[in-house]
């Protein structure tokens, strides 16, 4: 029966279609790959007006009169399509590239194809859409977003947990939100000094170029570079000290903090997060998930992570420029961005206590190189001379090496995917890991420490990371945790050589937290708390015999977790911080009894240490709190009221922290989980994906 126009659900058909002629029932490739409502004409709406070869698939168009029954009709459609979007006469001049497209070589890039147009880029793999590209009349019809249709079918189909992270439909002036132009220059030059020297994904001289000139119209600040900017001025704060805020702004860190976060979230929906093109919002969302570790939980951060690696494969960060027509500049900055993506990646799923993903065999890109931004430049033909001694990428550089040795380490483990964690695995020999181990420390000392002058701040945070982290290799290399079963005995060789590794590692964090020289890079530091040297340290205390070491580790205690407790103090506690105070508090108290019973004079007792026992019911203070030296240039460290315990948290009878007591054997798995917990609270109510 034959439906009327009026009453047919494609009131889009053309009025000279015949009745007979039927609309397809599948959509259109196009339409397929964008995920958009296709009315499924011949051209489709959206199609017609992107001005693209609409191609349809499946099923096979009706055979034409004339045609043999079991002719290919397909093959014979898309041939057709194929010498239809070729013009007369073409050439293989006449498939160069149009103005600002570059196109790679075949030959090196194998089944890959890299489209770049204006700053933008796509990477595709999949042969669907290399295929398709190739009728395509240039490469803005590859990264045209969706919402460039002009099409509303996108926001109507998409569902309402998507939508949270889809681009706003139309973009919102966020001008206003913007810093005062000197504010902007303050905010710039604290990320200059603060965290570009850790980061190293921008290129200063070009950045800096287009921020002064956005300054002076920032209505018309494109949406890539806003997103930036706003990026920039959250991951600026965040790197400040709340004092210096408001004698620079004028404001509470909170306040502005919250102000750009607000500005940021709707700069990346006006640029189109989940759907760009561009290496510059890349940048400015991977900025934004450092500064989120300031408010926000690991695991939130770690599966945004897995967002932006998405970005970066989407525009092809994963595979190496020079073999995809980029320029020499452009390929030397997806470099580090990868590289600096990679370290985020690992160091959230660490926090995590997940394993972070394994490199794909797709990925070959090559090592940033050894040289300073002045460098590079955007005009350049010629790779830069890299460097021999330190440049600007030192400390970069440094936390790649250490990276390609958690590899090597994570070798002998099936699956290893070079996670600190692969070290406590007892499928490589202790003999094999501490040979990996030495060379990984000779390896730093040759190429990096030994040119850190300590006088240069981005040197001595360096060295003060190399150190402590190649302590911490051997730390976890050793860990008790590896033993399936809880009562090996232990050879005391063994042990000292675990304390001394725990004992300098919390030296070193020490050093990060409290020397002036690096104090620009506290933002950084204090999100790597040594907890498994903190625990072992404690719980092994009770068997050291020199007493200057037990006063060494209670000055550290001391003073790295009063800087934790300043540093987070407006968190609620958490399991993890009542074990290790209920720790701190049992230790505390067997040293001072050691020290009475041996008649020896015990070290002052730390100011946070001092709380704790004022805190816990029934226990006389054994001395007057005295500040450590550390601390006398600063206030002394509070503790927040949420830190307060009730005589449950301190009581032997309780079952919950009893893994704790007694002298039987420190119960690992319970401290892994206790690790577990405290990563997963620090849940912020504000923490959604812009």
């Amino acid at each position: 029966m034959e439906t009327s126009s009026a009453n047919s659900p494609f009131n889009g058909a053309r009025a000279t279609d015949s009745p007979s002629k039927q609309l397809t029932p599948f959509s259109c490739v196009v339409c397929h790959k964008r995920k958009v409502k296709c009315d499924r004409q011949e051209p489709c709406s959206n199609c017609a007006k992107a001005s693209v070869e609409c191609v349809y698939q499946a099923p096979p168009p009706r055979r034409k009169r004339g045609l043999e029954p079991n002719s290919n009709a397909p093959q014979e459609r898309a041939k057709s399509l194929k010498r239809n979007a070729e013009p007369s006469g073409s050439t293989a001049a006449s498939q160069r590239p149009s103005a600002g497209e570059e196109r790679a070589d075949p030959e090196k890039s194998g089944s890959g194809r890299m489209i770049m147009k204006d700053g933008n880029s796509i990477y595709l793999a999949s042969h669907p859409w290399t295929s398709v590209s190739n009728v395509l009349p240039n490469a803005s019809d590859v990264l045209r977003d969706v919402s460039d249709t002009g099409s509303d079918n996108f926001a109507q189909d998409v569902d309402d947990e998507y939508a949270i992270l889809s681009p706003s439909t139309r973009r919102k002036v966020i001008a206003e939100l913007h810093p005062t132009p000197l504010h902007i220059f303050k905010l710039w030059q604290a990320f200059l000094e603060n965290v570009n020297p850790l980061t190293k994904i921008i290129h200063v001289p070009t950045l800096q170029q287009q921020i002064l000139e956005a300054m002076s119209d920032l209505p018309r600040a494109s949406k890539e570079l806003e997103a930036l900017m706003f990026a920039i001025y959250c991951i600026a704060l965040v790197s400040m000290e709340q004092g210096d805020v408001e004698k620079s702004f004028g404001e509470s860190k909170k306040a502005l903090l919250s102000k750009y976060r607000k500005g940021a979230q709707l700069a990346f929906k006006n640029a189109a997060l989940l759907r760009t093109s561009s290496l510059t919002v890349l940048q400015a969302f991977m900025l934004y998930l450092l500064c989120m570790r300031e408010f926000s939980d690991p695991h939130t951060i770690w599966t945004l992570c897995g967002i932006a690696t998405r970005i970066a494969q989407r525009i092809g960060v994963h595979r190496d420029g020079s073999n995809h027509g980029l320029s020499v500049f452009e390929t030397e900055m997806r470099r580090r961005v990868w590289f600096q993506l990679i370290i985020i990646d690992a160091t959230s799923a660490q926090f995590c206590g997940v394993a972070s993903s394994s490199p794909s065999t797709s990925i070959d890109v090559k090592p940033p190189m050894n040289a300073n931004d002045s460098d590079l430049d955007p005009r350049m033909t010629e790779p830069a001379c890299e460097k021999q001694g330190p440049t600007e990428m030192i400390f970069v550089l440094a936390r790649s090496g250490l990276g390609q040795g958690l590899r090597r380490l994570s070798a002998g483990d099936a699956g290893g995917d070079g996670s600190w964690a692969n070290l406590s695995s007892p499928s490589m020999s202790l003999q094999e890991k501490d040979k990996i181990i030495d060379e990984l420390e000779e390896f730093m000392e040759s190429r990096f420490l030994r040119y850190c002058d300590k006088s240069i701040p981005l040197h001595m945070v360096t060295r003060l990371m190399a150190r402590a982290s190649v302590h911490y290799t051997r730390l976890m290399a050793h860990h008790p945790r590896q033993y399936q079963d809880q009562n090996v005995r232990i050879s005391r060789a063994e042990k000292d050589m675990i304390f001394e590794s725990a004992l300098e590692m919390t030296k070193y964090t020490d050093h990060a937290q409290n020397n002036p020289v690096v104090r620009r890079f506290s933002w950084h530091t204090v999100n790597h708390m040594p907890w498994d040297a903190i625990i072992f340290m404690l719980s092994e205390l009770r068997h050291r015999t020199d007493p200057e070491e037990k006063s060494t580790v209670w000055q550290l205690i001391g003073n790295v977790y009063s800087q934790h407790i300043l540093e987070t103090g407006k968190r609620d506690s958490t399991p993890l911080h009542l074990a290790i105070e209920s720790l701190i508090i049992k230790a505390w108290r067997a040293y001072i009894g050691e020290c009475n019973l041996k008649r020896r004079t015990p070290t002052p007792c730390p100011t946070i240490v001092a709380s704790l026992l004022a805190k816990a019911p029934n226990i006389p203070d054994p001395q007057p709190a005295e500040r450590s030296i550390e601390y006398e240039r600063d206030a002394e460290p509070h503790v927040h009221p949420s830190h307060e315990f009730s005589a449950s948290h301190f009581d032997p009878e309780t079952e919950r922290f009893d893994f704790m007591m007694g002298d039987s054997p420190v119960d690992w798995n319970e401290w892994d989980k206790l690790l577990n917990q405290f990563q997963s609270s620090l849940v912020d109510d504000a923490t959604y994906l812009p």
